[in-house]
């Protein structure tokens, strides 16, 4: 176990601790790659969520990368993916230190492909011939089909699930229990709303909800009270 590598979460209280609670659990049934040491979080250096430490800030990432950490990062959010993707650039974490973390009770099928920074967490799948981009996240139960095309700093909450032969881009997110029909394609920075039953393409900053689902709204919108 003393030969783990050392990985930190980028975020704080919601996906990232949950992800670091999995890689805990991982470790009891015997996976060793990873040993979650604590979170990267702009709360301060010192401080703990979740009983486990603020190791440093977003500006401590080159000194991080010096000390031999490796990271996952999870500061997403539905109309704001453009702005924290560009966070998670600016921080210019060489690929070989991003985790990939495949929980043991999940599936990846062989001949599917995850890029750096992935997580597949408990009872999540990923069917056969699907590539999976960068830091993009399957949390507990996602169910990703076959040949698909799934596109980098994807969020696809608990339980979602993907039909084949779909393309995303990047930012997308998919909401809990939704259902995405094969043979789609959800654009840049789209999103599902949460129970949604999608049938039709979705077009970049759209939001779709409903059953079935139907346009609701841009992303960028202002929310009017």
């Amino acid at each position: 176990m003393n030969d783990m590598k050392k990985v930190l979460i980028y975020g704080g209280p919601g996906p990232a601790s949950v992800i670091g609670q999995a890689i805990v659990h991982a470790n009891t049934l015997g996976y060793a790659e990873y040993e979650f040491c604590g979170f990267v979080n702009d709360q301060g250096k010192g401080t703990k969520i979740d009983g486990y430490p603020v190791v440093g800030s977003l500006s401590d990432t080159q000194k991080l990368i010096e000390e031999g950490y490796y990271f996952i990062y999870t500061i997403y959010k539905i109309g704001g993916q453009v702005e924290r993707i560009q966070w998670f650039k600016d921080l210019n974490i060489p690929e070989e230190r991003l985790a990939i973390f495949i929980h043991p009770q999940a599936y990846v099928a062989p001949n599917s492909k995850l890029s750096p920074g992935c997580v597949v967490m408990p009872g999540a799948s990923v069917s056969g011939n699907t590539t999976i981009g960068k830091c993009t996240l399957l949390m507990n139960g996602a169910a990703i089909g076959h040949d698909n095309e799934i596109g980098p700093f994807n969020f696809y909450t608990a339980k979602s699930c993907l039909g084949s032969w779909i393309k995303t881009g990047k930012g997308v997110w998919v909401g809990l229990n939704s259902t995405i029909r094969g043979r789609t394609v959800l654009e840049d920075y789209s999103a599902i709303g949460a129970g949604a039953v999608l049938t039709k393409n979705v077009g970049e900053n759209e939001i779709w909800v409903g059953n079935p689902a139907k346009f609701h709204k841009l992303v960028t919108d202002e929310i009017k009270l």
